[in-house]
């Protein structure tokens, strides 16, 4: 039934329990997992006289959080004895790199935490559970 998992993760603990669910199925259908992580970039701002600058991070500082956060999701998904099939850091919005990744290696099941903005911010911004529930082409689990 699931037998290629997307579990697009993000260091928290909602991201880790739902790894620890999709392993939990993986071992259940003797399926595949695949992890995700898209670092949302964070950047710092400096004033300078009457204006500010924008100080974005370098690339490898974005791909070395990404790897980070991956190697504690692999130690995770090992402890639970599965090993994941592929890891991808991504560089683009969290729901779509997951559905990207869902996409190219056929999973019938993306998992995702919910960490639950709730109320007028999830009205707002949207969560990434959400948009890759209304956007997925297979089934979603998401964790709270």
């Amino acid at each position: 039934m699931f037998r290629n998992i997307t579990v697009a993760v993000d260091g928290s603990d909602h991201a880790s329990r739902a790894l620890r669910i999709a392993c939990d199925l993986a071992k259940h259908y003797d399926g595949k997992i695949h992890l995700v992580h898209t670092p949302e970039i964070e950047t710092t701002g400096i004033a300078v006289g009457a204006g500010a600058v924008e100080i974005a991070p370098t690339a490898e500082a974005i791909v070395n959080g990404g790897r980070a956060v991956l190697a504690s999701a692999v130690t995770i998904a090992r402890d639970s004895g599965i090993e994941p099939s592929s890891q991808i850091v991504g560089n683009g919005t969290p729901s779509a790199e997951a559905i990207k990744v869902a996409e190219d290696t056929n999973s019938d099941l993306i998992v995702a935490g919910r960490r639950g903005l709730g109320g007028f911010a999830s009205l707002v911004f949207g969560s990434t559970s959400q948009k890759i529930s209304r956007d997925a082409p297979c089934a979603v689990l998401t964790v709270k």
